[in-house]
């Protein structure tokens, strides 16, 4: 948040943002005007229907409710069933009711029916079997569907279920006397057909449901679209209502009226697409105002990116470079005069810190070779004043032959001090002065002391600092070495490493004597160690820091008790020849 890039993008969104808030703002707000008037218009239209279709209703309650005084219904009351005057006055009947539904084109059915003798007179415009518009006005009179009017069906007109789905509006009057009623059916398909004229765009359509939201047309307007859509209309709000049908990804205005004479709802489902063809411009510039916006700003960042940000960039780059130690890093002159200077500058500033660094680092060289041969040269007069005191044991005794076997090692181990201008040398190299060492020590304890050398071919050919073995050999003799326990062993043996065997390789000394103490343990592995000096464990010191020195920290040195009994050291090594200045070989 806090880079030139963020805060120069920031200060041109707040400069362009609230420009292209206002013309979207602007944009919208004509867009629900537009919504507005539209649905306003359509509200009037679909309101005088409504109030049409109700007034053509009660026209149809009042021709039912005169229909007792008609002289054919009269005489049917009169005459029996099936006598040739009651079939008579229900033929003269059913051609009034049928020249009636000529003059009534919403009508789609009258009836006649006698509740006593089961006897039904049905007029229909319908190609369908008389049978069966028997059956189902039969069947919807006997289920006490006339029992049940509709709380908002001032008039009681009610929902009829017919054949194949198709739902009627059916009124019907019991009081023609001598237990005969009579009704109308309407089809829900004609109250709508003249609505589906009107234009609604590409996928709106017209459909008329109950106030539970019951589908009852389908004509005019798929029932799986509404049923998508169903869930977002509210029946109880005012005005036009905006839903979206999200699997074409369309949206629709809904225009809804309540029938004042039927449980109906009248609902205009209104494409906006439609809405706006008469306004290109508008609808042009909604779609593709954030696509300018974010042109402009495309081509604004990419002029500041060619001035300003890849230069920085490259001079930050470099700089990083630098940080990781990379001081071959050069930058281009930049195009800008400011930046030209400060890339200039950088490189100079880079030249001189690389020759600082050579200069620093051969000095360092200097300083690390001078302490590495002090380290080493420490190291001699340590072994050099125990092999005098064997020596003098030996001569005490009078035992010539071991004086001349003892001599022997020793000559062989003064020749390997002697080449001191070693910094390397092979494993086997340093197990051989190892076992002068030894022999020297089992000349003098030959009934207590012995030892055991398993380095085998595998690890005796990897080189490593030259004296890193013995002093623990040494402390080995003498801080561990008891007669209490029997004979005295060490052992020295080379494994591979269990955490990472392709890289390293343990060079383990153990032996069976007294063991570390618990605050000689504490000391030895703690990293503190490496940095002490002093008297003390003077040749472990060493052989620390000289493998510190070689090997970084990829080596490692554990100090550890046996379980059964004596000491263990481990010395992690890797299986090559450490990256050293200066080696040289034996002539």
């Amino acid at each position: 948040m806090n880079s030139v890039r963020f805060k120069i993008f920031i200060g041109f969104v707040l400069v362009v943002g609230p420009l292209v808030l206002f013309l979207i703002f602007n944009n919208v707000y004509s867009m629900n005007v537009v919504r507005d008037q539209i649905s306003q218009n359509y509200g009037k239209l679909l309101h005088q229907y409504v109030e049409d279709t109700d007034n053509t209703l009660k026209e149809f309650d009042n021709y039912l409710f005169h229909l007792y005084s008609d002289p054919d219904v009269i005489n049917m009351n009169l005459y029996a069933l099936e006598t040739d005057d009651y079939v008579l006055a229900k033929q003269r009947l059913f051609n009034k009711l049928t020249r009636q539904m000529d003059i009534y084109n919403m009508i789609n059915t009258f009836f006649i029916y006698s509740n006593s003798t089961g006897d039904l007179l049905v007029s229909t415009r319908e190609n369908t079997y008389y049978y069966d518009r028997v059956q189902t006005v039969k069947e919807f009179i006997e289920q006490n569907t006339l029992s049940r009017p509709n709380e908002r069906s001032n008039g009681n007109w009610l929902i009829m279920n017919g054949a194949n789905g198709d739902h009627y509006l059916m009124k019907i009057n019991k009081d023609l006397g001598a237990d005969l009623s009579g009704g109308i059916l309407i089809k829900m398909s004609t109250l709508v057909e003249p609505l589906s004229k009107w234009n609604t765009g590409e996928g709106g359509g017209t459909i008329v449901v109950s106030p539970e939201g019951k589908i009852l047309t389908t004509a005019y307007f798929p029932e799986q679209r509404y049923n998508r859509i169903s869930d977002q209309i509210s029946p109880e709000k005012s005005g036009f209502q905006i839903v979206k049908e999200r699997e074409i990804d369309q949206q629709f205005l809904i225009v809804r009226e309540a029938s004042s004479h039927a449980a109906l709802d009248f609902e205009l489902i209104i494409a906006e697409k439609n809405m706006l063809q008469n306004l290109p411009y508008l609808q042009m510039l909604i779609y593709f105002l954030p696509l300018g916006g974010a042109f402009v700003l495309g081509i604004y960042l990419l002029y500041v990116q060619r001035i300003l940000f890849k230069p920085l960039m490259q001079l930050i780059r470099g700089m990083r470079k630098i940080a990781q130690g990379d001081l071959s890093t050069r930058l281009h002159q930049g195009s800008s005069t400011e930046f030209a200077f400060l890339i200039a500058t950088f490189n100079n500033m880079v030249d001189q810190i690389e020759n600082l660094k050579i200069s620093v680092y051969e000095e360092k060289l200097r300083v690390q070779q001078a302490e590495f041969k002090h380290l080493q040269v420490q190291i001699n007069p340590h072994f050099y004043m125990n092999s005098l005191n064997i020596i003098y044991n030996l001569a005490a005794l009078k035992d010539t032959k071991s004086v001349q076997k003892m001599s022997l090692h020793l000559a062989e181990y003064f020749r390997f001090i002697m080449r001191t201008n070693r910094t390397t040398m092979t494993l086997k190299d340093e197990i051989e002065h190892i076992r002068n060492y030894l022999e020297i020590q089992v000349m003098r304890y030959p009934d207590h002391l012995k030892f055991d050398l398993s380095i085998g071919d595998t690890y005796s050919k990897y080189e490593i600092p030259p004296l890193i073995v013995q002093p623990f050999v040494e402390n080995a003799v003498i801080h561990g070495f008891t007669k209490q326990y029997g004979m005295f062993e060490i052992v020295v043996s080379a494994d591979q490493d269990p955490e990472a065997p392709e890289e390293f390789f343990l060079l383990s000394i153990r032996d069976n004597g007294e063991g570390f103490s618990p605050d000689m343990l504490q000391q030895l592995n703690s990293e503190q160690y490496l940095e002490q000096s002093g008297d003390e464990h003077l040749g472990i010191w060493n052989v620390r820091h000289r493998l510190h020195m070689n090997y970084g920290n990829r080596v490692a040195l554990r100090f550890s008790n046996r379980p059964e009994r004596g000491a263990l050291v481990q010395i992690r090594l890797p299986l090559h020849t450490p990256m050293t200045e200066g080696t040289d070989q034996d002539g």
